[in-house]
């Protein structure tokens, strides 16, 4: 499990983690639609800025298709509220396409899921127990999208929530949860387990690794593959 406080870039982040992973990938965007998808991979991938992307597509809409060949490997599901059937058709679809499960499932967002019940808290919790199933059933990751609580309790809006903000008591099933603290002043994104079952973890989320973002492109880099990510931004404005 992803989760964050809105806006603070769980769909970003896992466009990335699916291009980059580059496995069998089935990836269900149900909150953000065909088009911010499309634009934030071409850009990701071509390293232009989304604005700059929006511009050569409006210009002409087969612009990007060579650098939208990179991520072959995903096939997409834009249903804006899925249920549980209805992810299981399209893994089977999937299965009889290519004759392999995925490797990886992206549930973006949990909150977009149709539940069965009409108790919202309840209807997470059962939506993680068929999802935790059919990770075993598949063996595949399944990557799922969750929100936090933005009270201020819970902590700094620029720092990773701890386990307890995550919303709907649904923790007990992932076997890592990560939480994620976007700090748009310094462009940072802090990443923090606040689960893990086989490594190391705070459930307050105070011990965290620093990513560094440029959402602009639609980048999470380390500091090394930052720097050379602003010199190429520099020329791409230059040229």
């Amino acid at each position: 499990m992803v989760a964050a406080a809105p806006n603070a870039g769980k769909s970003m982040f896992a466009l990335i983690y699916a291009i980059k992973a580059n496995v069998p990938t089935l990836f269900f965007s149900a909150d953000t639609d065909t088009a911010t998808v499309m634009m934030r991979a071409a850009s990701h991938l071509s390293g232009h800025g989304q604005t700059l992307v929006e511009t050569n597509l409006n210009n002409n809409r087969h612009y990007y298709n060579r650098f939208l060949g990179e991520m072959s490997n995903i096939q997409w599901v834009f249903d804006s509220s899925p249920s549980l059937d209805d992810i299981e058709l399209e893994i089977k679809a999937y299965v009889e396409l290519f004759g392999i499960a995925p490797e990886l499932i992206v549930i973006d967002n949990l909150m977009n899921v149709a539940a069965e019940s009409d108790n919202e808290w309840a209807g997470l919790r059962a939506i993680m127990v068929e999802l935790h199933d059919m990770a075993r059933q598949t063996e595949a990751c399944v990557l799922v999208l969750h929100h936090v609580s933005e009270q201020s309790e819970y902590g700094k809006p620029n720092m990773p929530p701890a386990r307890r903000a995550i919303h709907g008591k649904v923790s007990q099933l992932p076997s890592l949860i990560i939480t994620l603290g976007y700090d748009p002043v310094e462009k940072m994104l802090r990443v923090a387990p606040v689960k893990n079952r086989f490594g190391p973890h705070t459930a307050d989320g105070s011990e965290f690794a620093t990513l560094f973002v440029n959402y602009a492109v639609c980048q999470i880099s380390d500091d090394d593959a930052m720097g050379r990510m602003y010199r190429r931004d520099a020329i791409l404005d230059v040229g």
